[in-house]
């Protein structure tokens, strides 16, 4: 029954634990984003980014261009559609569950 039970269920939540609030965005986003811009002064660009100038709203998306992007903010700001489409077929980045294990492995330790 355990193995059944671990096949099947999603295992624990991830509750995502960024160190700002940023108005407009998820904090799962925030949180990756910390992460990978660790200079205070790029993580405000990323944020201007998202919540003014990228037309994209969607978390899961935002998600995937951070991911692309690998902490290059001119990378970031130049991912087109047929990009993100090829990068959603071409990795195991498929699902929202898939993007939070992303996060959690970009995620420092806070210790």
């Amino acid at each position: 029954m355990g193995f059944l039970k671990k096949l099947f269920s999603r295992g624990e939540p991830f509750v995502p634990t960024p160190t700002q609030t940023v108005p407009g965005l998820d904090p799962i986003v925030v949180q990756a984003v910390e992460n990978l811009y660790p200079n205070p002064e790029d993580q405000k660009q990323v944020f201007e980014y998202f919540v003014s100038e990228s037309d994209d709203k969607n978390t899961f998306n935002q998600l995937a261009r951070l991911c692309i992007s690998k902490g290059n903010i001119e990378k970031l700001k130049t991912i087109y559609a047929r990009e993100l489409y090829e990068f959603f077929v071409e990795s195991s980045f498929s699902n929202m569950r898939k993007a939070e294990e992303w996060v959690k492995s970009i995620t420092k330790s806070r210790d």
